[in-house]
């Protein structure tokens, strides 16, 4: 994993005690929905778990004013391939830009979480993980990993991938990724912490 100054990973480590403490007591509280709109303090919403927010009343995001995090990657679209193999993978794939916008596309508006920090809510729009696996006919797997071409990875295990709207997404609020984003492709993991959500996705890899 490369160095990654000031990303959402180490903002979350930096903020996880107060994190923490406010996840347990939502679920002291039978973790229930919590609704958010316009007039619920950012901050407030920056120590909640993404989980349990209803945040279908926020405003979107727009798309230049969305949080920087990371180390930028510059990554030409036009060699560029998303890779997806390993255990129980029948055809394994190498997707260029082109071909993974061919695929049906799914959009939605999801809430993103940096603990502490920040959030961005926006209409994500891409192709999602199941179909994706379907195309490479997939078999019996335990954890999916999700790889940055800079190395920087995160695992699933397979219930949390089959259970939450994943997708690799290739567009916020109808454009194009902006390079600081991910660009060209990224994933959205909804209810999961920033920290999981992988910018200039290289590779899917089953295990």
């Amino acid at each position: 994993m490369s160095f990654r100054p000031l990303s959402c990973v180490f903002l979350f480590t930096a903020a996880s005690l107060l994190a923490s403490g406010v996840q347990d007591r939502s679920r002291d509280q039978a973790q229930a929905t919590i609704k958010v709109d316009s007039k619920t303090p950012s901050t407030d919403i920056i120590m909640m778990d993404p989980g349990r927010v209803d945040a279908s009343a926020l405003p979107l995001t727009s798309v230049g004013s969305l949080h920087t995090t990371g180390t930028y990657q510059y990554v030409d679209e036009k060699t560029w391939r998303l890779k997806i193999s390993g255990k129980g993978i029948a055809t394994p794939l190498s997707l260029s830009y082109e071909e993974l916008s061919a695929f049906p596309q799914a959009s939605k508006r999801v809430l993103l979480i940096c603990p502490g920090f920040f959030y961005d809510y926006l209409e994500w729009e891409g192709v999602p993980l199941e179909t994706l696996l379907d195309k490479a006919g997939a078999g019996d797997y335990e954890r999916v990993v999700f790889t940055s071409v800079d190395g920087y990875a995160v695992t699933l295990k397979k219930a949390e991938a089959k259970d939450r709207f994943i997708i690799v997404a290739l567009k916020g609020n109808g454009v194009p990724l902006p390079r600081a984003h991910g660009f060209p492709a990224r994933t959205v993991m909804e209810g999961f912490y920033g920290s999981r959500w992988v910018k200039y996705l290289a590779s899917i890899t089953l295990e």
